[in-house]
């Protein structure tokens, strides 16, 4: 079911890639189980994070929010509506709530675009407004997100990496979107520039309610920005709790091992060290029972053999490991 503070939940989604072989005569030699029934919901107003090795399957969630891909299995319901489902009129209206922002703008600027224009193709599109309504919109989403409103006029290549975040932050709240996915929104950017970015990403959040999907792979600027985090291993979320809760105290061996090789926040302080073994099995032949066994420091007989379920072991707290 549908928790009623949820603005966006998803049922068992799966999103499984065919490995195919041979040019005339192509046949199937395996699948790739990108993401693999993963359950979550996303308050309005509140930011999930997710988060895991590169290869577990974050981006392709974020990708199924944003229909760029279509799930194997499972539903995604928005504001109670399903979307897989949707009619012509309420999948444009989930396109116009739902925002993304990337990881490298560069790479999704038009470099021959003004940035007025690249600001203005959402309003353009969902919107009918005059030019002159177009260009005192765009000037004021300039002012909103930091930036002048006479650079309306520049190009991509004339501002810095910060400012082309910027610019994309601007793009993406231009609807005033219920909810926004943040694909490693800060990771390409110098540290000295990236609490700049969370701090304003966080002033739009608490004006205008906005709900955040944020996958990354950096814990500190999960721990920072999120409320709520789900942690994800070869397609599966292995643990789910709140933010505070998780970083204080892991539960699954996967969580505690991420912390681990995270640095800490100050130098004085002491914790585990924790060395997993082995590497990230091949997704086209994953392991029997929990796909984490392998490397696991503490794992047993019914490990190899039973896949954990993803269950409530505490108020709020989901964790699939068979020591709970």
């Amino acid at each position: 079911m549908q928790s009623p503070g949820d603005l966006l939940t998803l049922k068992n989604v799966k999103k499984h890639f065919p490995i195919t072989k041979g040019v005339l005569m192509r046949r199937r030699i395996g699948t790739v189980k990108a993401v693999d029934g993963v359950s979550l919901g996303i308050s309005q107003g509140q930011t999930y994070g997710l988060v895991g090795e590169s290869g577990c399957g974050k981006t392709t969630t974020g990708k199924l929010i944003l229909l760029v891909e279509k799930p194997s299995e499972g539903e995604i319901l928005f504001q109670g509506v399903d979307i897989l489902n949707a009619s012509r009129e309420q999948l444009r209206q989930y396109r116009a709530s739902v925002s993304v922002v990337f990881q490298d703008p560069w790479s999704s600027f038009n470099p021959r675009v003004r940035v007025q224009s690249i600001i203005a193709e959402p309003l353009m599109t969902h919107k009918r407004l005059t030019n002159m309504e177009l260009k005192a919109e765009v000037k004021k989403l300039l002012e909103e997100v930091g930036l002048h409103p006479s650079q309306a006029d520049f190009y991509p290549h004339e501002f810095s990496g910060g400012q082309r975040q910027r610019i994309a932050i601007a793009r993406a709240i231009a609807l005033r979107p219920k909810l926004i996915v943040l694909d490693e929104p800060v990771s390409a950017l110098d540290v000295s520039i990236r609490a700049q970015v969370m701090n304003l990403l966080k002033v739009i959040q608490k004006e205008y309610g906005i709900a955040y999907l944020l996958i990354a792979h950096n814990l500190a600027t999960v721990r920072y920005m999120s409320h709520r985090v789900g942690v994800m291993y070869l397609g599966e979320l292995v643990e789910e709790a709140d933010s505070h809760d998780l970083f204080t105290d892991p539960l699954h061996p996967y969580t505690k091992a991420l912390i681990s090789a995270s640095l800490p926040a100050r130098p004085d302080v002491g914790r585990e060290e924790i060395v997993l073994a082995g590497e990230i099995p091949s997704p086209l032949n994953l392991p029997s029972g929990c796909a984490f066994h392998p490397r696991c420091p503490l794992a047993f007989d019914r490990c190899s053999e039973v896949v954990p379920a993803l269950r409530e072991v505490r108020l709020g707290r989901k964790v699939a490991c068979h020591l709970y």
